[in-house]
């Protein structure tokens, strides 16, 4: 799996995790784990009802967290807590089950190229090799 973290963000950086995010924290972390179940299930082949089943849980998640953080006054993209590492994990496990399901153009399956396109334009950045 690829870092959930890039390069130019460091773990210290890390905000806590609020009581209103706390349930939704909670609520992430078992998707993520019932996916991580999924795919390591070798023996039977991904339903794609399943998969789409959890998407839609997940991006009910991702509205309740953007209304806490909206009223706790935390919508700029500097902010990142564990729910945003778990979040981002989910995004990446999902985007390889829409690809091995053969859901390429869909926009669940965009998102682990992209996360690999930017966290190589960070490395070149920091690294000296890409400047603006």
């Amino acid at each position: 799996m690829f870092s959930t973290v890039p390069p130019s963000c460091s773990a210290a950086a890390e905000q806590p995790v609020s009581s209103g995010e706390q349930p939704i924290l909670s609520r992430l972390v078992e998707i993520r784990n019932r996916l991580a179940a999924l795919k390591k299930d070798r023996g039977n082949y991904y339903r794609p009802n399943d998969i789409v089943s959890l998407y839609n849980d997940l991006r009910k998640q991702v509205k309740h967290l953007q209304g806490v953080r909206a009223s706790e006054h935390h919508d700029d993209d500097v902010f990142k807590n564990r729910a945003d590492a778990v979040l981002d994990e989910c995004f990446q496990l999902f985007s390889l089950f829409y690809l091995a399901l053969g859901k390429n153009k869909e926009i669940p399956a965009t998102y682990v190229q992209l996360v690999t396109i930017k966290q190589n334009f960070e490395l070149m950045n920091d690294t000296g090799v890409y400047t603006d």
